[in-house]
């Protein structure tokens, strides 16, 4: 993998004094010794290559950066966080539940209703928020008014549970045979789903046009469409990584069309633990990142209107023009990458001819 160290090389052929000034990042140190003891090294941007590629610069910057700075670019998925498949319940006609309005409901019971037509009370403490689906997703920071859905979770015996709602649920499920079913069945009791805590960020199974990586702070139980992503390292940081348009690239290249013939874009749990993302960490160094608030909270687009290209028209004919919240994270990346404004562009002409290409072959077959 590409690392600091490759764009920002050591200097050790010109004087300290003749350096000092060129510091871009220089917080008030007068001598070597100072930068030194403070834990520092002084290194010096890549100069561009002759084809134009490179840091897109001509290598007259110095930085000062710590050891720890000093990382890989671009990583595997899987070196930084553990991905996991959501919950499988093998009855969700059990276990999945609506809310349905009931104004006499007490406090501390819901009244809910599920798809094989049962409706009835429950413990509010038995069901939990669970994202069943991406298109309950309308941001990329999951918002827990939008889930539709609750989750039947109860940890607890047919002896404890006696007297409640929960148990007579139970036992209706027993009459309609869900107890049978060959994933609940092998259980110790059919009806618990043992205990489980999701990740803070999610990975889609199955995509469009609409290409995100849901952020799951309060870490809601996800469906088995949907993958669970465990972050090794701090989980703000990897949200943003995972959103960058740099991992869409990546994702759209190393990822396979839903049944071969084009149209959804479709990953197993072992090619997302090797999709190569920006490294989280390289983030830490950019503090308060600009429109921080509208990029989680706004509603997601199709990748055509994020990056600001129109897909029925020629796509390198026209001149890139992200959202200013997606552009302003792109260019976070793209800077610490190196990369030049024609390479930034060609990220994004890249991203939208694969698409769109994808999704019109689809239509083709």
């Amino acid at each position: 993998m590409k690392s600091i160290s490759q764009y920002l090389k050591k200097t050790n052929n010109m004087k300290f004094q003749d350096i000092l000034p060129r510091i871009v990042n220089n917080p008030g140190f007068r001598s070597l010794k100072e930068i030194k003891q403070a834990g520092y090294r002084i290194v010096k941007e890549r100069p561009a290559c002759r084809d134009g590629y490179g840091a897109g610069r001509d290598g007259d910057r110095y930085f000062l950066a710590k050891k720890e700075d000093l990382k890989p670019l671009l990583v595997r998925l899987g070196d930084v966080a553990e991905v996991r498949r959501g919950i499988t319940t093998g009855a969700n006609e059990f276990f999945y539940l609506e809310t349905q309005s009931n104004n006499s409901v007490q406090k501390g019971f819901l009244y809910v209703k599920n798809s094989a037509g049962w409706e009835g009370l429950i413990e509010e403490n038995f069901l939990k928020p669970v994202i069943k689906s991406p298109r309950e997703i309308n941001s990329i920071k999951v918002k827990p008014n939008e889930l539709k859905h609750k989750i039947f979770m109860c940890h607890k015996s047919k002896s404890e549970l006696k007297g409640t709602h929960a148990l007579k649920y139970i036992i209706w499920g027993e009459s309609k045979g869900f107890n049978k079913r060959p994933t609940c069945r092998v259980r110790t009791r059919w009806w618990d789903l043992g205990k489980r805590e999701s990740g803070t960020s999610v990975w889609i199974y199955i995509v469009r046009d609409r290409m995100f990586s849901p952020f799951n702070p309060q870490k809601f139980i996800l469906d088995c469409n949907l993958f669970e992503i465990y972050n090794k390292v701090d989980s703000l940081l990897l949200a943003y990584a995972l959103n960058t348009s740099v991992t869409i690239f990546f994702w759209e290249i190393s990822a396979r069309s839903y049944g071969g013939g084009g149209g959804p874009l479709k990953s197993q749990i072992y090619e997302v633990k090797d999709f190569i993302v920006p490294n989280p960490n390289i983030l830490i160094l950019i503090k308060n990142p600009k429109y921080q608030e509208s990029f989680f909270e706004r509603k997601v687009k199709n990748i055509f209107t994020e990056l600001g290209i129109n897909p029925n028209l020629p796509i390198r004919e026209q001149t890139p023009n992200p959202l200013p919240d997606r552009k302003a994270l792109d260019d976070i990346v793209f800077d610490i990458l190196g990369l030049t404004e024609e390479e930034r562009n060609e990220v994004y002409w890249a991203v939208c001819e694969l698409v769109k290409n994808r999704l019109e072959k689809a239509r083709s077959v």
